[in-house]
């Protein structure tokens, strides 16, 4: 897969990424964000307790307005529920819409980074903070428009959350190790597509698909 890169390769970000290569990949404890490895089935990011009473499995393209509403509108009290111990997210990530990025590469760059944080920083918290960041209003691009995020920028937007150096590093240099975002995003498009409206956002509760933008947080343990 070829990524766009923006920036010159800084020296420290060449040291840094054969740091990253070599580290081995140990799932945390419950309440930490990992990010799966890959399958046939798609992957995911887990966020927040395996065992809350709470379970959700959500499907956002980083391009998606739709996406950005949902998460502008609930995302904090998506993170209280997570940090609460109430909530657990299984995220699947879609690129339907890159395409329509000025870059042609966005959704597949946002996608890496978001698995690039949930895997350096192991925290659940931090890896919410970065999705929410990239679905802020003054930060996420419009579909269609003449401009998106760098990867200069993202790096940025994860130093904000406090993603370890390492994370950053390898968002600047935005290479498709160790995930391949567009292969990521495929394996979860396939699953989406066998939903009745295969659309985004669309939160899955109990097996049973559900508007994104509804009240779906109504149906969960608060």
């Amino acid at each position: 897969m070829k990524v766009s890169l923006s920036g010159a390769v800084r020296p420290v970000q060449i040291a840094m990424m054969g740091v990253v290569l070599a580290t081995v990949l140990v799932w945390g404890p419950s309440g930490r964000a990992y990010a799966a490895p890959a399958a046939q089935a798609g992957d995911v990011i887990s966020i927040g307790d395996p065992a809350a009473p709470g379970q959700v499995e959500l499907y956002l393209d980083p391009l998606c307005p739709y996406s950005g509403k949902m998460i502008q509108e609930q995302g904090t009290e998506i993170r209280r529920r997570v940090e609460a111990g109430k909530l657990h997210i299984t995220l699947r990530f879609v690129n339907f819409l890159e395409k329509y990025s000025a870059s042609g590469t966005y959704d597949s760059r946002a996608i890496y980074a978001a698995y690039i944080v949930a895997d350096h920083s192991r925290s659940s918290d931090v890896t919410w903070q970065f999705i929410q960041q990239i679905y802020a209003a003054d930060q996420q691009p419009k579909e269609g428009g003449a401009t998106d995020l760098s990867n200069d920028q993202l790096v940025d937007l994860a130093r904000r959350v406090g993603a370890p150096p390492t994370a950053q590093a390898m968002i600047g240099l935005g290479l498709p190790m160790p995930y391949d975002a567009r292969g990521i995003a495929a394996n979860n498009l396939a699953l989406l597509r066998t939903f009745p409206e295969a659309g985004v956002p669309l939160a899955v509760i109990d097996g049973r698909p559900v508007d994104g933008n509804s009240d779906w947080l109504d149906e969960l343990p608060r």
